[in-house]
């Protein structure tokens, strides 16, 4: 609300007016110049509707103030468009925030502000000469909103409280609990099962603070330490002092040490009106507020992006009524008792995640009585309420209910059946396909979407198959909808009718929920209504579905008989959507939102009809445990679910702290009136211990070879020493790759005499100690893990902490190509020495880097290692590994003993045993959260991947993908044996941020179903606690196979045939190749070089919002981003009607390495092949051509050196057009002169070869020497670089180049022929300075392919130097040697050292601002991009570093709001 302080109004005004139009607030400060203070702020939320609510401001401040200020200056998210359009300056928040503070409290050294969808972190610092403070460096929040004001809405709506109230909750909590920070959808999945067990709501709020302050902390600081004094700014921090408090408990800070301004919610509205002196003191714009308020009033929104118009959900009326006709719902049913009479029934109980579903069920399975309503965090007391009321329904008609049995499914499935006594409990999945059989028993396929989960089923012949559920993200459930619809004041019973109403839908994606809401506000700039923007969402939910829960995009694997159901599915808008993106009529349940309570009634007659028999059952023979409806009974029926510790029924407590291990998980213990008690909050089986007689001592588990496998890893092999005690102790952080190779660098080092201490398995204290230490919060759970092992190591006082760098090791399966280490593998240990470098706090860190191609380089390498750091002789060295080589065996023949032995005795049995494939490091209790004890708790025997006999010979050879990577070939192996096996099923366990397991996963799934139709289990974790989840999803699988197996159909296994039958031939050779972009330009001149090779080639037109839809409908959603575009690029020229598909091939590029460009061939195939487009053949640069898809294609030696030849030749002509475009005095003449040297470089390659070419580009130069410019003005520069496809595709960046131009920027790019020349450079430059053992003919070709480089670079430099504006770039080899200190020029991953170098050499030549620009998840450049930034830092103090993650759903509004944060502060410096 409007505050207005005492104020004598100047009679030369000095008014300035700033207006912060945030995500989701409009705030509004005035300051008085002349006095120096501010008289006036406003704060109110938007609603989504930014324009209005900032009319509804101005209209208060008229009101307010005897004087307008004369002039006004907007910042904030939603503020670019609105300043446009009532021509008022634009100032980025983090820079009007900066200007606040540097004036205010200069002193602070660190500034925390948190907005409705945005965080930010501010780093000052204090000029040594000027003694002013400045701004050293700014970090934002990209793609996640997690610890944000919406964050904190979000929570406050599932705890049922105001989020004005949440504070004064949070300030009762007294235990913390563990809560994803990430963002709300996945702390609800989290907190509602803490709610269900009872914990309290207060302890509840003050964990959702902490994880704000983890998020904040872990996401944010990116490596970088957190200096006080600290001010906490925006919105949370003003009205939740708690939150506050939070933080300066996690941070260490005193009082004096924190800053919290009188109205920090306003700060930067504040910042925004000193800015009008600091910043826009030239601008001529003045404020008049009637004009500004008279134009909101009109404003109708305009589009800032391209996205496509959607189609109305129904093209007429008729049409709408003909749906309503075929999908009118049922009644739900209401018991109407006949007085006197008897009424026998089945009960059938769904404690789901936020609802409570409960039916009575006739021996004939018809509905006699249905129950629904919200759990509120109460589930027991809500099952209470709704059995007493049906007791009182009987009672009052003089009638009898009898109830037979009862059973329990959902989230509160055990929690209620030992409640109630209940004679059956069935995990969901199991519940929910039961349901579906009774109303369609031809049913193939079920998608049941609830509250915050998702269930997709599939079934064949009556028998499950597969079930897939959405991993841990509610983004597009039912809570997603109804939140949104509560935003735009649409109640949920009328959302169907709004989105019907609409005609233009707004395009959304398939946004998380908490940004989606940043593209609510840009339709709604655009136009788009109400009805408009819940139409969209309504698709938005079919869209999430499919690219993230089913990732299916070949509608035909759903089968015929479709069937839907949950709460979502009553919402007429979200079925219609769903029919229309799958192209065909569906069923919907008739009652969508009962199906798992009357699957769990249905199942529990079909249990008792099995004990004693149809007859028996209904002759009462079968004894029910249920304790009945009067054990429930305290005198009262309660009207609302009141938290109670205790009842008749029940006694609970909460936070009661397990003594059994270091995580001290806080239980919560129910114990019931017939005896039974519930633990829940427990990690592991011995949380279940009360009295010290552990349940599992009484339970007879199936063998875990987890549990096995870690014990051989950590044990002492036999050493005998080589040297006497050394007086060192090396720590050894227990992460990554040495939970696979620890025996070997244990005994390696003892050997040698070294004391070895190894940091032990995580914890989540270790977590989240070494949290603020990590530099992508995207990154992988188990490499977050490493700073705190690495702490802990320095804690115990070790004397060096030793973590190599090895990029390449010997293959272990029949595939030579399985060399290559995961990017964040090998990487991590260089990301450790950059970020949070232990020799910086006194402990030695050595990170060799190692090239180990063959066992002559391991050999070799470590020596040299071992001799030059601790003079060690070789001798002395060969023999220490032979002792750690031996240690190796003996653990991998041990575990592969065992494995067999357990495999063995499940066969013996009849049984089976799971095959848990993992990465080594998912060994780690921590990571596998308790995954295998799930299994073997049920008498489940499970094996790890290394432990499966002849796991490293199998021939993959029939694999569509590429084998690089030796981790992978054991799982893509283990899956092939366990398809194979009667007596073995697979489960596949990843991590949340794994690029290479959404292509590996793919895979799996594929061979398994072509060899014998076997489904595996796939489980993706990371650092939240999914434990019930975790459990319905392993519960679904161990019942659905026990359902197959029961049927006893037979395993047929069937040979794998050619992954590519569809092969490019000579017969193909007339055929066009199309070849998608990484630039257009580059496009081109690939299509030349093909055009050389005899073939026809034509280069596509770059692709934007289509390529983006249909790459991601065809391509997995967790691939990168730039296979999405090309491959949905190349599937949008199919579809465009331009080519005769059978007349056409496509080109892709290939790779062999660690970067998933090694599987484009394979992801295009598939693609291809879903969308109904086989026989269109693939070629690729690639002409080893392992899988023999092009016998009648090669590019070779001439296709690469007429590429070579015109890559440096576009890397020229691209820094011209860069360096005169934003000067040019007539506007286009630069791009047209460019594309005119375009034509005359490819025009002279085709007709006249590499000389042809040569004078082409002669002739381009001079094109580009006639454009007349003007550079007496110099801009600020700034250097674009990261993965190469975003940097050069306008279409995936955005057309980023041409928004820094128009908002004053001149851009430095890098160059694609380094992209192109570093394999070989890398390769060559490791043969000559680690002497690889490598092929003489191989050696040879790295060294002839760098030198046809240089001859290119020599001939375009003399043709280039006739520009006046053109410098001779430096070679590969020159740039490279100066990043040595951060990345070393042999280190390959991704971009590798080409990003460290470019910003190093334009650092050292006068640029200040970088872009580092990267698919979101992308794993190299957590490496070499973020994990680079703290290090660059250092060596470059005014660098001005922005890393930006793209996916296919990213909003510009987000990346534009970043991108001004990063072009004010470069205008500011100059």
């Amino acid at each position: 609300m409007a505050q207005i302080e005492n104020m004598q109004v100047n009679q030369d005004n000095g008014l300035f007016l700033g207006l912060d139009v945030g995500s989701t607030t409009v705030k509004a400060a005035v300051w008085d110049s002349h006095s120096d203070k501010v008289v006036y702020t406003d704060y109110r939320r938007h609603g989504a509707n930014q324009a209005a609510c900032l009319k509804e401001v101005l209209g208060a401040l008229a009101q307010s103030l005897p004087e307008m200020p004369a002039r006004a200056a907007i910042c904030g998210s939603g503020g670019k468009v609105l300043a446009e359009e009532l021509n008022l300056p634009f100032v980025q928040e983090v820079v009007a925030n900066s200007v606040a503070i540097r004036k205010l409290y200069p002193q602070v050294r660190c500034a925390i502000e948190l907005g409705g969808q945005d965080a930010k972190v501010v780093f000052f610092q204090e000029d040594p000469k000027t003694g002013e403070t400045s701004v050293s460096d700014m970090r934002m929040n990209g793609t996640c909103a997690g610890g944000t004001g919406a964050f904190i809405d979000e929570i406050a709506s599932l705890l049922d409280t105001q989020s004005c109230d949440f504070n004064a909750l949070a300030e009762r909590g007294t235990c913390v609990h563990d809560i994803s920070g990430r963002c709300g959808v996945y702390a609800k999945t989290d907190i509602q099962p803490l709610l269900n067990r009872g914990v309290p709501k207060e302890d509840l709020a003050l964990s959702c603070f902490h994880a704000i302050a983890k998020q904040t902390i872990g996401g944010l600081a990116q490596g970088r330490e957190l200096e006080p004094p600290v001010i906490f700014e925006g919105g949370p921090c003003t009205f939740n002092p708690v939150l506050v408090r939070v933080f300066q408990e996690r941070l260490g800070l005193t009082d004096e040490q924190t800053v919290v301004p009188e109205h920090p919610e306003t700060i930067v509205a504040f910042g925004a009106a000193l800015s009008l002196t600091a910043l826009f003191a030239d601008d001529p714009r003045t404020f008049d507020a009637a004009s500004c308020i008279e134009t909101l009033a009109t404003f109708k929104g305009r589009r800032t992006d391209s996205l496509a118009e959607l189609e109305p959900l129904f093209a007429d009326e008729t049409q709408l009524q003909r749906f309503r006709a075929r999908h009118r719902l049922a009644q739900r049913p209401h018991a109407d008792p006949v007085p006197g009479s008897t009424t026998y029934a089945y009960l059938g109980i769904d404690c789901g995640s936020t609802t409570t579903k409960l039916v009575l069920m006739d021996d004939d399975a018809h509905l006699i009585h249905s129950f629904y309503a919200s759990n509120e965090g109460e589930p027991l007391e809500v099952v209470r309420r709704a059995l007493l009321e049906v007791r009182e329904i009987f009672e009052k008609a003089d009638a009898k209910l009898v109830i037979r049995a009862v059973g329990t499914t959902g989230y509160g499935e055990q929690l209620c059946a030992r409640a109630l006594g209940a004679d059956c409990h069935v995990v969901e999945t199991v519940a929910h396909a039961q349901a579906a059989k009774l109303y369609s028993p031809e049913v193939s396929f079920i998608l049941d979407i609830g509250g915050q989960d998702m269930k997709a089923i599939w079934l064949d012949h009556g028998i499950v198959t597969n079930i897939t559920v959405n991993e841990a993200c509610s983004s597009g459930c039912g809570s997603f909808l109804e939140s949104f619809g509560a935003t735009l004041h649409i109640p949920v019973e009328q959302i169907s009718a709004h989105a019907f109403a609409s005609k233009s839908p707004a395009n959304l994606g398939s946004r998380c929920t908490v940004f989606m809401n940043s593209s609510i506000v840009s339709e709604q700039q655009a136009g788009k209504t109400a009805d408009d923007i819940m139409a969209g969402l309504c698709r938005s939910i079919v869209e999430n579905v499919f690219t993230k829960v089913i990732r299916m995009s070949n509608m035909d694997k759903l089968g015929e008989h479709i069937v839907v159901q949950g709460g979502t599915f009553r919402n007429d808008a979200v079925l219609r959507s769903f029919e229309k993106y799958v192209g065909r009529e569906v069923t919907r349940a008739p009652y969508p939102e009962l199906m798992g309570a009357l699957g769990a009634a249905l199942l529990t007659r079909d249990h008792v009809e099995r004990q004693v028999g149809h007859d028996g059952a209904i002759s009462g023979e079968w004894k029910t445990g249920f304790i009945g409806i009067d054990a429930l009974d305290d005198g009262t029926i309660p009207t609302g679910a009141a938290p109670r510790a205790t009842s008749p029924w029940y006694t609970r407590t909460a936070n009661n702290v397990c003594p059994h291990c270091a995580n001290h998980c806080a239980r919560t213990v129910v114990e019931f009136s017939n005896g039974t008690s519930w633990v829940t909050g427990n990690r592991c089986s011995r949380g279940a211990d009360l009295d010290g007689t552990a349940a599992s001592a009484k339970r007879k588990d199936a063998p875990n070879l987890f549990d096995e496998r870690l014990k051989l890893l950590c044990r002492d092999y036999e050493v005998k020493p080589l040297r006497g005690a050394q007086g060192k102790v090396v720590g050894i952080p227990l992460v990554l790759s040495y939970w696979d190779t620890l025996p070997f660098w244990k005994t390696f080092w003892r050997a040698l005499g070294f004391e070895v201490r190894v940091s032990g398995t995580s914890t989540r204290r270790m977590y989240e100690e070494g949290l603020p230490a990590v530099t992508s919060d995207t990154v992988c759970f188990p490499a977050k893990l490493v700073h705190g092992h690495i702490r802990k190591l320095e804690a115990a006082g070790v004397d060096f902490i030793f973590m190599p760098t090895i990029t390449t090791v010997e293959p272990q399966n029949p595939h030579a190509t399985s060399e290559s280490m995961c990017a964040v593998v090998k990487g991590y240990p260089m990301v450790v020495r950059n970020s949070d470098n232990p020799q910086e706090r006194g402990t030695r860190y050595e990170n060799p880097l190692f090239h180990w191609h063959t066992e002559a380089d391991r050999r070799r390498q470590l020596c040299t290692y071992m001799a030059q750091a601790w003079g060690i002789d070789e001798a002395t060295c060969l023999a220490a590994m032979a002792q750690g080589d031996a240690a190796q065996k003996s653990f991998s023949a041990a575990l592969q003993a065992r494995g067999a032995v357990v495999i063995e005795q499940a066969k013996k049995a009849g049984t089976y045993a799971v095959v848990l494939a993992a990465r080594p490091y998912h060994n780690d209790p921590l990571v596998h959260h308790g995954l295998p004890e799930l299994f073997s708790h049920e008498g489940i025997p499970v094996v790890c991947a290394d432990a499966v006999p002849g796991v490293d010979e199998v021939d993959l050879s029939h694999s569509i993908i590429d084998i690089v990577n030796n981790y992978h070939a054991r799982m893509l192996s283990c899956a092939t044996i366990a398809a194979r096996d009667e007596n073995l099923e697979y489960v596949q366990l990843v991590s949340f941020g794994c690029g290479h397991d959404a292509y590996l996963t793919d895979e799996i799934c594929r061979l398994m179903h072509e060899i014998s139709g076997k489904v595996p289990l796939v489980v993706k974790l990371d650092e939240s606690d999914v434990s019930g989840p975790l459990r319905i999803r392993v519960q679904s699988f161990i019942q659905t196979t026990a359902m197959r197996r029961a049927a006893g159909i037979p395993l047929e296994v069937h040979e794998l045939g050619d992954p590519y039958p569809r092969k490019f031939t000579r017969d193909d050779s007339d055929k066009t190749i199309l070849v998608p972009n990484t630039s257009h330009a580059f496009s081109r001149i690939m299509a030349a070089a093909m055009a050389g090779t005899k073939f026809k080639a034509a280069p596509l037109e770059v692709g934007r919002e289509e390529a983006i839809r249909l790459g991601k409908k065809y391509v997995h959603n967790d691939i990168c981003f730039p296979a999405q575009i090309v491959i949905g690029e190349a599937l949008a020229a199919v579809e465009s009607g331009k080519y005769d598909t059978h007349k056409i091939a496509i080109a892709m590029a290939k790779y062999v390495g660690d970067c998933r460009l090694t599987h484009y061939v394979a992801l295009l195939r598939r693609a291809l092949d879903d969308a109904g487009y086989d026989y269109i053949p693939i070629v690729s640069n690639d002409d080893e051509d392992s899988h023999n898809i092009q016998p009648g294609y090669t590019f070779g030696l001439g296709g690469s050196v007429r590429i070579v030849t015109m890559l440096p030749m576009i890397d020229a002509l691209e820094e011209l057009l860069r360096k005169i475009r934003p000067y040019e005095l007539a506007a286009g003449t630069a791009d047209a002169a460019f594309e005119r040297g375009m034509d005359y470089i490819i025009d002279g390659m085709r007709s006249g070869g590499v000389p042809g070419c040569e004078r082409g580009f002669k002739r381009a130069i001079a094109e580009m020497n006639k454009v007349p410019y003007d550079r007496s003005r110099p801009r600020p520069r700034v250097l674009i670089v990261g993965e190469y496809l975003l940097n050069f595709h306008p279409g995936a960046n955005r057309d980023i180049e041409l928004y820094l131009e128009r908002n004053g920027m001149e851009i430095v790019e890098a160059k694609m022929s380094d992209v192109i020349q570093k394999t070989y450079f890398y390769m060559d430059a490791q043969v000559r300075e680690y002497k690889l053992d490598e092929p003489v003919l191989q050696k040879a070709w790295w060294r002839v392919a760098n030198k046809i480089f240089d001859l290119a670079h020599d001939a375009c430099d003399r043709i280039a130097c006739a520009h006046p504006l053109y410098e001779r770039p430096p070679r590969l080899r020159d740039v490279t040697r100066a990043s040595d200190q951060v990345i070393h020029h042999t280190f390959d991953a991704g971009e590798g050292v080409l990003i460290p170098a470019e910003i190093m050499h334009h650092a050292a030549h006068g640029v200040n601002n970088f872009i580092i620009l990267q698919p979101f998840g992308c794993l190299p450049n957590h490496v070499v991009g973020r994990g680079i930034v703290k290090r660059l830092k250092e060596l470059y103090p005014q660098a001005n570093i922005l890393a930006l993650d793209y996916d296919p759903d990213t909003s510009f509004a987000n990346v534009e709001n970043r991108l001004q944060m990063l072009i004010m502060e470069a205008q500011r410096k100059g």
